[in-house]
């Protein structure tokens, strides 16, 4: 996976320019910015490297972060990435943004060892034409390498913007704004063992425009398109989105939004001696409204319908290459919910529908001029993968207040699921029935206790329609217990938390019984603290999980256990904390037992020539982890920030074993296998490290054309 530090899909619409000087300016962007993540969905990058946003805000200091992360995730694999990013000023009107990194998982026992060895860097320079902040004019490098896949990635792009306020002649209004953008350089492609290189142009074009001023959402266009020839292959992208929201009368109960976008991209690689092109092409609508009915309920409709369609195309790259055949498929996805919501001081209620509907259909295009016989053939091979998929969903909850210190909840839902395949050769064809019904009751008490209480029921249906398939036709119920408490009196903290849930799987068919499962899964954790003094905390972790699968009877409700596996995690130890005018440091410093247990049956294998030559036993396979943990956090008002951990471990794998009766046939294993034993010493370690340099300090933003 290759790296990409700056994305086009992080640039938010239009809010690049700096919006006033005011501080409640500032807090009006940040509740903006769950619309405009909303708005760039459908934009994504560019199919040849970062778009830049806007220039930093005049005032600032010069800053650079340093990030660094590593860590142990295996015996014989680990993660490491680091990287730098900051920007420069180099004059009143210029400034140079920067960011390169490093993203690596190394594998001692592999061949290579790196599984992942990729390197970014980006580097863009924008100089400010006027005054007024409408012009700019800049240029941006993009390098990307992944060692492990041997491909690299290189980009010069020469930038020249433009932006201003839609409404400047309205003193209120300093969020309007319109931006320009036209690209264009050399980029290069290194990959299956060929280079390329070539021209890359594109433009990106968006505004915001706060109609209903600035505490209504505003309305969001976007037009972005990139192309870049690369020798043989030409990769582009055009992308067009329109977001708004609209009240039709002031202090009018009723609320429209709605959203437009289409997207087309194409991208080119080499395969068997040919380029493969992928063209995908998708468009987009959803409109929504919100209606409020009184002061206590409120009606929400949300409606999408997404049209994406996908086309594999080849074309030879040499006379004796075989072109492979071009393929395709379109697809429908819409997707409804309504919602009505009921809402008084001690009572909340919610009942939803929803619908979604995904329809995909596959064809061809006679490239390889096929005959009529073959090509009905090749035709209906293809078509063994559509599908046809339908969910209907009832949801209900209802949470209500009987005093101010209890609190009961009510979730109930209704899922249907149906598959509908055409082709006799595909076996996806079923029904899936889903009801959940759960209760929920949370309670306060006296001296700092509170307690919590879930119960839950669920019932699954799968019915396979085909009668190939029949005997995979299974109900399962599923129940569920999960109790709590926690209770902090004075300096003691305790935190208890139990669920269990268990499973029954029954097969429909009389012949299939034996393949009826039953399992239980118990977790519960319990955590401990006491603040011994008002900087030192002594603390007790403890989790365990059970998990016992068993072979059921279900019309005498009995159970023979198949397999059953524990695991303990207990964590003890002490932290320390200091505090001083340069920052915070915590010393941490216990130890940590992981261990699992695995029971199972296997066979004994005996030297007897004279006797059986296997005998059932009863085996436990055991895990275990042990050893001291050390742990420094310090974060420092300089912007030094240190996260380091370790945890020294001996690792222990043994087996046990006792002699039932009788034979088994199963895995098998002789008394030398089951001595054995292993041991190892592995220091699993974490390091995360922050460092910002750069003085911090606070500055005024000027909006643009001011």
């Amino acid at each position: 996976m290759v790296i990409r530090w700056f994305s086009a899909g992080k640039s938010t619409v239009a809010l690049s320019v700096a919006i006033g000087r005011r501080m409640a300016a500032l807090l009006l962007l940040a509740a903006l910015l769950p619309l405009a993540g909303r708005a760039q969905v459908l934009v994504g990058a560019t199919a040849f490297g970062p778009v830049f946003r806007g220039l930093r805000p005049a005032g600032a200091d010069t800053a650079l972060l340093l990030v660094a992360r590593a860590r142990r995730v295996g015996v014989s694999t680990f993660v490491q990435t680091s990287g730098a990013r900051g920007y420069l000023r180099l004059g009143p009107r210029q400034q140079l943004r920067y960011r390169v990194g490093t993203d690596m998982i190394y594998d001692s026992r592999g061949t290579p060892p790196f599984v992942r060895e990729d390197y970014g860097a980006d580097v863009a320079d924008v100089f400010t034409l006027d005054a007024a902040n409408h012009w700019q004019l800049g240029q941006q490098l993009h390098y990307d390498q992944s060692r492990a896949n041997a491909t690299r990635t290189g980009l010069w792009l020469g930038r020249l913007g433009y932006q201003r306020r839609l409404r400047a002649a309205s003193p209120t209004d300093t969020l309007s704004q319109m931006r320009l953008t036209v690209l264009g350089g050399l980029a290069t492609d290194r990959r299956n063992g060929r280079e390329d290189a070539g021209f890359a142009f594109g433009f990106d074009a968006a505004a915001l425009y706060f109609l209903n001023g600035p505490l209504a959402a505003p309305l969001a266009l976007r037009v972005l398109g990139t192309r870049a020839r690369l020798g043989p292959r030409t990769m582009q992208r055009l992308v067009a989105e329109a977001v708004g929201e609209q009240a039709f009368l002031e202090g009018a109960p009723l609320v429209v939004q709605g959203r437009v976008g289409y997207r087309t991209n194409r991208a080119e690689d080499y395969l068997l001696g040919s380029v493969q092109r992928i063209q995908s092409d998708t468009v987009a609508m959803q409109a929504g409204a919100s209606y409020r009915i009184n002061e206590f309920a409120t009606l929400r409709s949300d409606n999408s319908l997404l049209l994406p369609s996908r086309a594999f195309r080849y074309r030879r790259l040499g006379e004796r290459a075989d072109t492979l055949q071009d393929v395709g498929y379109r697809q429908r996805e819409l997707d409804t919910r309504q919602e009505l919501r009921f809402a008084r001081p001690r009572l909340q209620t919610s009942i939803s529908f929803g619908y979604r509907e995904r329809t995909r259909s596959y064809y061809l295009d006679n490239s390889r001029f096929l005959s009529v016989p073959r090509l009905a053939t090749t035709l209906a091979r293809e078509q063994v993968k559509d599908i046809k998929e339908q969910t209907i969903l009832w949801l209900g909850n209802l949470t209500w207040l009987p005093s101010p210190r209890h609190a009961l909840a009510l979730l109930g839902s209704t899922q249907l699921l149906r598959v509908d395949a055409p082709s006799k050769d595909n076996q996806q064809t079923r029904d899936e029935a889903q009801h959940l019904l759960r209760l929920t009751w949370t309670g306060r008490w006296a001296g700092a206790f509170r307690t919590t209480l879930g119960v839950a029921g669920e019932y699954r249906q799968t019915v396979f329609i085909r009668a190939s398939q029949s005997a995979e036709n299974y109900v399962d119920h599923l129940l569920h217990w999960e109790p709590g408490f926690t209770w902090a009196p004075g300096r003691w903290s305790i935190r208890s938390s139990y669920h269990l849930w268990v499973s029954y799987q029954v097969r429909d068919q009389p012949a299939e019984q034996a393949r009826n499962r039953a399992s239980r899964v118990l977790e519960q954790t319990q955590s401990l603290t006491y603040q011994l003094r008002p900087r030192l905390l002594l603390l007790a972790d403890y989790q365990r999980r059970e998990n016992r699968v068993g072979q059921l009877d279900w019309t005498r409700f009995r159970e023979s256990p198949l397999d059953t596996s524990v695991t303990h995690d207990l964590s003890i130890g002490g932290r320390q904390s200091w505090v001083g005018r340069r920052g915070s440091t915590s010393l941490r410093l216990g130890y940590r037992l992981l261990e699992q247990r695995n029971y199972g049956r296997a066979a004994l294998q005996l030297d007897n020539p004279t006797g059986p030559a296997s005998q059932l036993i009863y085996l436990h396979s055991i895990t275990r982890q042990q050893g001291p943990e050390v742990a420094v956090e310090r974060r420092a008002t300089a912007g030094f920030n240190l996260t380091a951990s370790i945890w020294l471990q001996w690792l222990r794998t043994y087996s046990a074993y006792s002699v039932g009766k009788g034979a088994y046939s199963g895995s098998s294993y002789t008394a030398v296998d089951l001595a054995q034993e292993a041991r190892r010493v592995l220091p699993y370690f974490e390091l995360a490290a922050e460092w910002r340099v750069g003085a911090k300090r606070r500055f005024a933003l000027r909006p643009a054309g001011q």
